[in-house]
């Protein structure tokens, strides 16, 4: 009765805070119509950010109309800050294109007109983009870009911002210390200059990387002056994060009976207050988990049920999506219900590779192995039983049959029994032989896969994570050494560009690694994305990407297969970046009925293909040629080009 009369009062103060809000930003409207151009701007640019989170569609209204005056006005920083403003709009919105469009137009605008503050806030605008989307390694290039550009004109509180942001990615990348290190760093600004409604923010993200190191007791009282501070100053958003992150505390060290009442209170004050509501999901993650691991699944049901009406609301939310539909499914497994716990165990399956990591591919693994071990018992189940029964039947007919027949005939009927009887026992060994091997063919499958997720979360998390260190730590020898002689910050910007470079090979090949089967759809994007890289790499060089209508998206090849093909185009074009100085770059994909054609040709200074002794890329090229079956062709003369024409017949793939 006082846990329920606590919630009555805090949803009253939820609802009661909300309101005070409204009237706050109903009052800032009105005093931005009488207010000159800048501050008007400044006001409609706040609460156009407070709407992206809790009315977006208004946000978008409300950003338009005020970037067309600002237009009207020529007010270029604010234009320039609205522009940015509108790209979180879409990047909030999960349309992570068009708010990079925006970002950069911001950027260049900042740049154009001098405002370095803009800047630096498009910028990290970017790396938070770039976050959102997996991109850890070009998020941290952004968050450190920012961080310089404010340090040289910027206010020093902005620095916290940006070292929080660093923090957070090396914080995804699992680099604990390097992560508590920046987050004490944004603390400490955000204390000295006495930014009383971010701190809690910071002692939140420290106490997560404390729990991750094991200090469970210093994260305990860390979460819980997040919490009081945040509660203090009427921050909803970081109160029920906080929440969150102690409720996650005490179910990591089981103790979920403390976890239940504090999940329960996020989820219902996110709700009803509409604050962060799209994170009342992960909240209801864990409580379904806590319900679960108690053994109530009825009530861990109820708040599923809850969760994916959330997730209609915010169909974007792929993690917690997977997350929920692998709860539901072992909700469901537990509940005796194997028909819905394997659909939903379907659903988690489909996005599974979105949301890779550690803990969630070990977790799928090893329930994808149970359910097919648990479906093929109960099939092998079934075929006994139908055997049994067919047997019965044979038994019984021929008894009704034969009953009145003489002695002779009695025995011949025994005869023909026992003949029958053997006769099932061996279908029925050889049913149970087929099942047996099916199921060893099954977890030898599970093993193979479990080993190549093993593999690349290997290639992931320690090498990715080191190589994305030794270009961190290149980049800050860079800013520190940024008065010392060019040599030594040329052979740093050789080592950054080439760690950058291996980090983007290591993701090709555990892209590679993770796919059974790679269509000419996946290799059109990789292909695209490297492009794209090649195309900011040589701005001066014009690149040209096809890939003939006529042939089937749906075409396949192998993992070895499609990763040696890209790996053909990627050492052409960079062979001819390296030396042909082109103006063009042209790659081609066609088929006709016997093989699939590559052709790579550019218009630059060209070679003697006689006397030029072949290097390690082209023999790379053969080689791998080789390895699929096919032929190469390269010409070249001299200032007019080269063409590389790789041909792979269609047996071979």
């Amino acid at each position: 009765m006082k846990f329920q009369l606590f919630c009555v009062f805090f949803l009253l103060s939820l609802v009661l805070c909300a309101q005070n809000q409204e009237r706050e930003i109903d009052s800032l409207l009105e005093v931005a119509k009488t207010a000159n151009d800048s501050t008007r701007f400044a006001i409609l640019n706040d609460v156009g950010f407070y709407y992206i989170f809790n009315k977006p569609e208004k946000a978008k209204e409300l950003l338009n109309r005020a970037l067309t005056d600002a237009q009207n006005t020529s007010d270029q920083y604010s234009i320039a800050r609205l522009t940015n403003t509108y790209g979180i709009y879409y990047d909030v919105s999960g349309k992570f294109d068009s708010a990079q469009f925006y970002f950069r137009k911001a950027l260049d605008l900042s740049k154009v007109n001098g405002v370095k503050s803009i800047e630096a806030r498009a910028t990290n605008s970017l790396g938070m983009s770039h976050w959102n989307q997996g991109k850890y390694q070009e998020a941290l290039d952004y968050f450190f870009q920012a961080l310089a550009l404010n340090r040289q004109s910027g206010e020093p509180i902005n620095d916290a911002k940006y070292l929080n942001n660093i923090g957070l990615i090396y914080q995804e990348l699992n680099l604990v210390d390097k992560a508590l290190e920046y987050h004490y760093q944004a603390l400490e600004l955000r204390k000295q200059y006495k930014v009383v409604r971010d701190i809690p923010k910071s002692l939140n993200n420290i106490a997560i990387n404390l729990q991750d190191k094991g200090d469970f007791d210093e994260a305990e009282k860390i979460l819980k002056e997040a919490i009081t501070i945040s509660e203090e100053n009427n921050d909803l958003a970081t109160y029920f994060e906080s929440s969150h992150s102690l409720a996650r505390l005490y179910q990591e060290l089981d103790r979920n009976e403390e976890a239940i009442p504090i999940l329960k209170k996020a989820i219902e004050g996110r709700i009803s207050s509409g604050v962060d509501k799209v994170g009342a999901i992960a909240s209801v993650n864990n409580i379904a988990e806590a319900y679960l691991d108690t053994g109530n699944v009825k009530q861990a049901l109820t708040y599923l049920a809850l969760g994916e009406e959330l997730l209609e609301e915010f169909p974007d939310e792929k993690v917690t999506s997977f997350e929920l539909y692998y709860c539901l499914s072992r909700a469901h497994f537990m509940n005796n219900n194997p028909t819905l716990g394997n659909a939903y165990f379907v659903k988690a399956l489909e996005i599974k590779d979105a949301v890779f990591s550690e803990k969630n591919a070990a977790t799928v693994a090893d329930l994808e192995t149970k359910y097919n071990v648990a479906e093929n018992e109960k099939q092998l189940a079934e075929t006994r039983a139908y055997l049994a029964e067919t047997e019965l039947e044979v038994e019984q007919r021929n008894v009704m049959i034969y009953g009145g027949v003489a002695l002779v005939a009695i025995f011949a009927l025994i005869g023909y029994l026992f003949f029958s009887r053997q006769k099932m026992k061996n279908k029925q060994l050889q049913k149970e032989s087929e099942l047996r091997e099916a199921l060893a063919r099954i977890e030898t499958q599970n093993r193979l896969q479990e080993q190549r997720l093993r593999i690349s979360r290997d290639l992931h998390d320690n090498i990715g994570a080191q190589l994305t260190f030794v270009t961190s730590s290149v980049d800050n020898l860079k800013y520190g050494l940024k008065d010392e002689q060019k040599e030594v910050g040329e052979k740093l910007e050789t080592i950054s560009a080439f760690t950058t470079q291996t980090i983007y090979e290591l993701r090709d090949t555990i892209w590679a690694m993770n796919k059974n089967d790679i269509t000419i759809e996946d290799m059109q994007v990789r292909i695209a994305n490297f492009i794209d890289r090649a195309r900011y790499a040589a701005a001066s060089v014009l690149f040209n990407f096809e890939i003939d209508p006529s042939l089937s998206v749906n075409k396949t090849f192998s993992s070895t297969e499609g990763m040696n093909l890209y790996r053909i185009i990627q050492e052409s074009v960079n062979n001819a970046l390296k030396y042909a100085q082109p103006k063009h770059i042209d790659v081609r994909i066609s088929e006709d009925k016997t093989q699939l054609l590559v052709v790579i040709s550019d218009d630059g200074c060209g070679f003697d293909t006689v006397s030029t002794p072949k290097g390690n890329g082209l023999l790379n090229i053969e080689k791998r040629v080789h390895d699929l079956g096919g032929f190469i062709k390269l010409t070249s003369e001299i200032d007019k080009g080269t063409t590389v024409i790789v041909s792979l017949p269609k047996t071979s793939i």
